[in-house]
């Protein structure tokens, strides 16, 4: 008999190799938009971690102030109603120096990521992103 598997059946996809990568702990996904919160949570858990949603600044706050021990990455969206990214992250930097932050935006990364100079950014993600680019800046920002 052949060691080997044999291939896919016809009209079945063989598993990408950016599910294979696992992850642990717990992330903030912090977005106004409750599609995207609920796809990233949902892909965050499939690779193994535990994830707490906010959908504006305030409730992302009070959230991180909680347990920011317990948090090993924040997924930030730039721009929400009544405080943008750049205020939550400085909130959340004076409780948790050094916290991994994704930011997310529909802006461009050079856009973006020019408001956020010199604040210690994990990583970026444009909007609409594929899952794939979102496991690989957590792995990326995780790993780091």
């Amino acid at each position: 008999m052949n060691a080997l598997s044999p291939p896919p059946a016809a009209g079945v996809a063989a598993p990408t190799r950016w599910l294979d990568w696992r992850g642990s702990g717990r992330i903030l996904i912090v977005d106004d938009d409750a599609a995207i919160r609920t796809v990233v949570a949902r892909t965050v858990a499939r690779i193994g971690f535990t994830s707490e949603q906010a959908s504006d600044g305030p409730k992302a706050i009070a959230q991180f102030d909680l347990d920011p021990g317990a948090y090993a990455l924040v997924l930030l969206d730039y721009l929400l109603p009544g405080m943008d990214g750049k205020e939550i992250l400085s909130r959340f930097q004076r409780v948790k120096p050094g916290v991994r932050v994704i930011l997310m935006s529909g802006l461009s990364r050079q856009e973006s990521m020019g408001h956020f100079a010199g604040c210690g950014m994990a990583g970026f993600l444009q909007k609409p992103f594929p899952l794939e680019a979102l496991v690989t800046e957590l792995r990326a920002a995780i790993e780091a």
